[in-house]
């Protein structure tokens, strides 16, 4: 990682991409390797616009939506001979394309990343033996990610390199969880988060037993067990999605959900010992 000076910049940038199963690559002066930029595209708007007989323009039905977006890295590389070529680009095929999406964040941005899907590409001729080339990405999502989630808080200080300016945080000093009564949470994100409406990624986990009630006073969602939990079971509710011990019950539920407004959200927890936690990715434009 680029030496992070005093006030909390980098002296270069670095980019750093993680495919599954694999160590997170650092590119700042790999071998050769020259990161110099990268550019990720400006949030992508669909309306939804219904046109009236007889009245002028038309009128947005529904919120507006974000849709896939994009991004670019530039580098530079210099090799020794043809034969160096071949071998280098054949270890950045392999750093880069995965079967599944790779997370890509830069050293200036460094507690935000994307997943994306790396485009082919193709070098062009600098000089006999520099070459530059650009990989774009695909990103399906419409979303930046915090790279740490919820559960990661309260930061310990030795992995401050983990958040940024950028995350809205008000503190690393957050914690989401906590015990019966009331309490609140903080979504730092750029939007609220909507597990039902939105699919976004909501896991609330109970650890405890009795027949929990959870109520986000703020939204007026409530979720809440119609049966008794034990201690040694895992009540989980992932998303709009309820699991016991795995297995879905939803039926022994009243159907509700959790949304967690942007910033601060106040709650309230029933019925039951023990704790409850939030797991959630931050997400923003």
């Amino acid at each position: 990682m680029p030496k992070r000076l005093s006030d909390g910049h980098y002296r270069q940038n670095s980019l750093l991409i993680k495919s599954d199963g694999q160590n997170e690559f650092e590119i700042s002066n790999y071998r050769g390797l020259i990161f110099t930029r990268l550019t990720v595209s400006s949030p992508q708007t669909v309306s939804n616009l219904k046109t009236n007989a007889g009245v002028d323009g038309q009128v947005q039905t529904g919120p507006v939506l974000y849709t896939s977006r994009t991004a670019k890295a530039d580098f530079l590389l210099r090799v020794d001979d043809g034969t160096d070529l071949e071998s280098r680009f054949h270890e950045f095929y392999n750093k880069f394309f995965n079967r599944g999406l790779v997370r890509v964040r830069q050293s200036y941005d460094i507690g935000r990343c994307f997943y994306g899907i790396p485009k082919p590409f193709s070098y062009t001729d600098v000089g006999f033996y520099d070459k530059t080339f650009s990989v774009e990405f695909d990103i399906p999502s419409a979303y930046m990610y915090s790279v740490v989630r919820s559960t990661d808080f309260p930061i310990d200080p030795s992995k401050e390199d983990l958040v940024s300016n950028n995350l809205n945080l008000p503190t690393t000093d957050l914690n989401f969880t906590h015990s019966q009564g009331t309490f609140k949470i903080f979504n730092p994100s750029d939007f609220d988060i909507q597990p039902y409406e939105q699919n976004h990624e909501l896991n609330i986990i109970f650890k405890g037993y009795g027949s929990p009630s959870l109520t986000n006073t703020t939204t007026n969602n409530t979720f809440s067990m119609n049966s008794s939990v034990s201690s040694s079971d895992s009540l989980v509710l992932k998303g709009v999605h309820p699991l016991l011990n795995d297995d879905s019950c939803e039926i022994e539920t009243n159907h509700g959900h959790i949304n967690l407004k942007k910033g601060w959200n106040n709650f309230s927890l029933t019925g039951f010992s023990g704790t409850v936690t939030f797991d959630f990715p931050f997400i923003y434009l």
